[in-house]
């Protein structure tokens, strides 16, 4: 039997071609280990970089006053300026070197006073030797000219909202309101009200949605909170602007006060408006609910009044000490007029679509002991840190 013929083997050829594929399989592992040793090289001074900017802004965000430090080592908000440093990196980064730019823009005299900086930090990637690619990393953010001690209040929102929420409650709820029936909402109790009449609110906008007159028993109401305060100047004295910033009248000098609102729109509220007046630490203090459209935009019209009417004196030139006459604290003469503004305290409230508290009176005797002086409405009082002007309200402006 012939062996040789039936032998087998692998040709030179063969052999060549398998070492070729093998070969350029192996190429494109060495390029692939190549390029990801260069990405994780590029990440490592990318989060480096990072670290160095976020270094700077928290050293100018670390100042301890606004200027006039004690040691020249203190940080000065004055002192946050535009420069170019280079930062030492850590061991294992001899292969580039960092350069950071820092850049401040100082506000004008119209904007808020707040500093806008920039901090780019820029490196060269491994393959500096072969002119390699810039690469660079940047942070912006505004530093407030706020005093240290001061810093916890930039957290709080632009309105302030915060600070006039207590427990999660709309600014204009009463503070001495109660848990509602549901989650969402607050009862509120007036002052000097019969027995079981609350109010129910809404905690997000305030509003009134239902009236209750007992425990339990609530008919769906929607409306508005109008509450203030009454105060008083002595009878028969002079009502002077350093009296009407600071009344010293006391309301049991005068004889009973009531509080109504004279309603024109809606004109046949299903709830009519209800007002209740209690002794406060100095005059009297007043809640009122006023009735809106049942639909939206839920608004109300109308004017609010001291009573009983037969009080007041029916002009502002009448004399008489035993008649009374009635000032609105507000800030403006335009807030005669709806156009004023409903929160200024204006004669006559237009589509008031929110409760408004504040809403603040001046009473007084109509003129001097003998008849012969009329007493009229304070203006400013001496202190320029509180606006107590007041305009006429009882007898109206025309």
């Amino acid at each position: 039997m012939n062996n040789a013929a039936r032998s087998r083997g692998v040709s030179l050829i063969e052999a060549l071609v398998a070492l070729a594929v093998m070969a350029f399989g192996l190429l494109g592992v060495v390029g692939m280990q190549a390029t990801l040793r260069f990405n994780a090289d590029v990440s490592r001074q990318r989060a480096e970089a990072v670290r160095m900017a976020q270094e700077q802004m928290e050293n100018m965000r670390s100042f301890g006053v606004l200027s006039g430090a004690a040691l020249p080592s203190d940080h000065e908000y004055v002192d946050i300026r535009t420069g170019t440093d280079y930062p030492t990196p850590p061991p294992g980064f001899a292969n580039t070197a960092f350069t950071r730019v820092t850049s401040v823009t100082n506000p004008t005299v119209n904007d808020p006073k707040m500093k806008s900086v920039q901090v780019v930090v820029s490196w060269l990637d491994r393959r500096a030797a072969a002119g390699g690619q810039t690469e660079s990393v940047m942070l912006t953010s505004n530093i407030a000219e706020v005093a240290p001690e001061l810093m916890a209040s930039l957290g709080l929102p632009g309105d302030r909202s915060v600070t006039q929420r207590p427990q999660g409650r709309h600014r204009s709820i009463p503070p001495g309101a109660g848990p509602g029936p549901t989650q969402d909402t607050s009862s509120f109790t007036p002052p000097a009200a019969p027995a079981g009449v609350s109010w129910i609110f809404l905690n997000s906008s305030g509003q009134i949605t239902k009236v209750c007159s007992a425990p339990n028993v609530c008919v769906a109401a929607p409306g508005f909170l109008v509450s203030g305060f009454i105060q008083f100047i002595g009878p028969g004295v002079l009502p002077t602007p350093a009296l009407g910033e600071n009344p010293t009248g006391l309301a049991s000098a005068f004889p009973t006060i009531g509080m109504q609102v004279a309603l024109t729109r809606p004109t046949a509220p299903a709830v009519p408006p209800a007002c209740y007046v209690s002794s406060a630490t100095q005059g009297l203090a007043y809640f009122c609910f006023v009735p809106t459209d049942t639909a939206p935009p839920f608004v109300w019209s109308g004017r609010t009044e001291l009573t009983p009417l037969g009080l007041f004196a029916a002009t502002e030139s009448d004399p008489n000490r035993s008649l009374f006459k009635v000032c609105r604290y507000t800030p403006s003469p335009a807030s005669h007029t709806p156009a004023g503004g409903n929160v200024a305290h204006p004669l006559d409230y237009t589509a008031v679509n929110s409760s408004l508290t504040n809403q603040n009176f001046l009473m007084f005797s109509g003129g001097n002991s003998n008849g012969t002086l009329a007493y009229t409405c304070p203006g400013d009082g001496p202190s320029p840190l509180i606006d107590s002007t007041t305009f006429r309200h009882q007898p109206s402006v025309p």
